[in-house]
């Protein structure tokens, strides 16, 4: 058995050395911490520690009446918890759990800490390239299909003033995180497209995805279908306007995906993408999003 306040301490060390090599610092409140030794903030039955630095916020909570403690981050600075997602999380019974298994909890959220808010991923952007994307004549000649980073690259050709983020996000993960890119840049734009009211500026962004869609791996069809285009909830309106450029191909998935994603099971599949998992590099192919939404009829965000 372990006392909380002991392994938050174990814990506090460890993230401590990691704050000291990358810019950032425990906040710590007189007022409202436990001990001046250690940046504890208790409210009610949950623990916190807060760390805050240029990368963004971390913040570690415990909570005793659940007994589970998790590691929550933000890239904005000096974040509450509510802004925060979920980067980590571990059941922690101080009358079960001893120094190895906080051990263990600590290096995770070690690990997790390193790939969102490590000061080494704040390089010179002018020097990050972006890959080569597939051609369009490869795909129309059948030699190569379009990928992720095809997609990734047409719609930075069409609004430049994203380059930087897709660089950031390749600086950020060794390697292109497409779904993550097309979550927090692609699927906004698009809804920003529709809303305007300029067909020229529609047809643009729906011709570009529908010709991705049309020569693309079925991994770019997942990003496209599920990432990006549900989330237009099956709005009759903005359905209506991407009906326009979308080819007769992909109609009936994008249709029949916005009408899931609006349904009890699509309210599961949003939560899941609103809070992923903490990133680790892909160990091994699975299926993906689309095939379980469309019972097994497609391949998997991972498969080529």
């Amino acid at each position: 058995m372990i006392e909380i306040n002991e392994a938050l301490g174990q814990i506090h060390k460890v993230l401590n050395d990691f704050c000291g090599l990358n810019d950032m610092s425990f906040r710590y409140t007189k007022d409202t911490m436990l001990s001046s030794a250690l940046p504890i903030e208790q409210k009610d039955q949950k623990y916190y520690m807060y760390m805050d630095g240029n990368a963004g916020t971390a913040i570690v909570e415990y909570n005793a009446d659940e007994q589970k403690i998790r590691l929550l981050g933000s890239s904005e600075q000096n974040a509450a918890v509510e802004d925060c997602k979920q980067l980590s999380l571990w059941l922690l019974e101080p009358s079960v759990h001893d120094e190895k298994d906080v051990k263990s909890i600590a290096n995770d959220f070690l690990e997790s800490m390193e790939s969102n808010f490590s000061a080494a991923k704040a390089k010179d952007l002018s020097k990050v390239k972006i890959p080569k994307a597939v051609s369009k004549n490869q795909a129309k000649s059948g030699v190569a299909s379009y990928d992720a980073q095809t997609l990734c690259n047409r719609f930075v050709m069409l609004y430049p003033e994203y380059k930087d983020d897709l660089k950031q996000n390749l600086l950020d993960y060794d390697e292109l995180l497409a779904a993550d890119f097309s979550e927090k840049y692609i699927a906004p734009k698009m809804l920003e497209v529709l809303n305007t009211g300029d067909e020229k500026e529609q047809k643009k962004f729906f011709m570009m995805l529908s010709d991705v869609y049309e020569d693309g791996l079925n991994e770019v069809q997942d990003l496209i279908a599920v990432v990006i285009m549900s989330k237009m909830d099956n709005n009759p309106a903005y359905l209506e306007i991407a009906d326009k450029y979308m080819s007769d191909y992909m109609k009936p998935t994008i249709h029949q995906i916005n009408k899931i994603m609006v349904s009890s099971a699509g309210a599961r599949y949003k939560e899941k993408m609103k809070n992923p998992p903490p990133y680790k590099p892909k160990k091994q192919k699975s299926g993906g999003l689309m095939a379980k939404l469309m019972g097994g009829g497609q391949q998997g965000l991972n498969n080529q």
